[in-house]
């Protein structure tokens, strides 16, 4: 998650006589976005795992963290923080984020970019029949044809230390807890900055970080299995529904108005 020096009202009435430590004094906040940090952090339903708070100054000030993360720092805080900190066997959630995402050499198909050398090279390795005279078109589709299965670097890594991983699907922000969890420190350190600097924001975060208490974790992990849950109703009611057939040859009369039916359900189709 991101975190910066100016989270806070854009306007606020200030008390310029006032001491900047005094309990009544109004905030006067500096203009411009001000400095982006990053925080790693991983957690159970009874809070962060203890030791794993990482957190970095962002390079850029404008834009969101996502450009700012990758592979190579996301494996090294995994490898040498995370994993080593498990006891036993867990399950770790990830969302689809391209850090958590980098896919494995056997796993990689090739692009619109590809040449169409290369194209065939691919196919020859994996022993895959090339028609005579096929167009690099034709050598691409057959290549997404024979798309190998995803495998990602992360994934592997984890299996290797002896735990699971479950990845959520794509923009279902609500299945992941942490989520939460980071609204609520994101909330503390917007009402507790009070110097708008690098030092006042690190002591924010610090403190950010006690803020979810051990209730607002367990509350969050029943909240995302509560959509969980839900989810599995629809997928199931979508499954076991019989399927629809109208004969477009049919008079329009004969069409009730009950063959159209709304649902309070955007999930379901």
């Amino acid at each position: 998650m991101w975190f910066t020096t100016r989270m806070s009202h854009n306007r606020e009435w200030a008390d310029t006589t006032q001491a900047a430590t005094s309990a009544i004094y109004s905030r006067q906040v500096p203009p411009g976005e001000g400095e982006h940090f990053l925080v790693v952090a991983a957690g159970m339903d009874n809070g962060f795992t203890e030791g794993l708070y990482l957190c970095c100054p962002a390079k850029t000030t404008h834009g969101e963290y996502h450009g700012e993360m990758n592979a190579k720092l996301f494996q090294q805080w995994l490898m040498t923080q995370l994993l080593p900190s498990l006891p036993e066997p867990s399950v770790i959630v990830l969302d689809n984020a391209t850090y958590h995402s980098t896919l494995m050499e056997e796993s990689r198909c090739p692009t619109s970019a590809t040449k169409k050398a290369d194209l065939i090279r691919w196919l020859e390795q994996l022993r895959i029949s090339i028609p005579p005279a096929a167009t690099r078109p034709e050598l691409l589709l057959i290549c997404q044809q024979n798309r190998p299965e995803r495998r990602y670097e992360v994934d592997n890594t984890i299996r290797e230390w002896g735990h699971e991983v479950v990845r959520l699907p794509p923009a279902h922000p609500k299945l992941n807890a942490i989520e939460q969890v980071w609204w609520c420190m994101k909330q503390y350190v917007h009402s507790s900055l009070r110097r708008f600097t690098q030092a006042d924001l690190r002591a924010r975060l610090h403190e950010a970080m006690l803020s979810p208490t051990p209730e607002v974790w367990a509350g969050a992990v029943r909240q995302s299995r509560h959509f969980e849950k839900e989810y599995w109703k629809s997928d199931n009611i979508h499954e076991s529904m019989e399927p629809v057939i109208n004969d477009i040859a049919s008079n329009d009369e004969d069409m009730g108005d009950d063959l159209f039916l709304e649902s309070d359900d955007e999930d379901i189709l």
